[in-house]
């Protein structure tokens, strides 16, 4: 698919690392998760970032629609891939958004 996310659902997850887990083994976990993602159906891009100031990584995801992006949730939640990952993060600080296109601006 094209790099034009105007008629995408995105997808905003925040958290933080449970004590004690490094960015390296993170990685590592989190390559995983990616290429499990990108054979979902309705899967367009992911993108993962890092708060240092607030110690938190955002995982931005963009899904073709709304029942894309929640079928994968449903799916990843029991995903052997995915387990890793998700085991790493501290489960109380994650917070996951869906959301539509309201307006864009694109970099030429």
């Amino acid at each position: 698919m094209s790099g034009n996310h105007d008629h995408h659902v995105l997808e905003l997850v925040t958290f933080k690392l449970q004590p004690g887990v490094t960015e390296d083994q993170f990685i590592v976990a989190n390559e995983s998760l990616y290429g499990w993602a990108k054979r979902q159906p309705g899967f367009v891009s992911r993108h993962l970032s890092y708060n240092s100031e607030e110690d938190t990584y955002i995982d931005v995801v963009y899904w073709v629609s709304l029942a894309a992006a929640q079928a994968a949730n449903d799916l990843a939640m029991n995903s052997e891939e995915c387990a890793p990952m998700f085991g790493m993060c501290d489960l109380d600080t994650v917070k996951l958004v869906h959301a539509g296109p309201v307006a864009s601006a694109v970099a030429v």
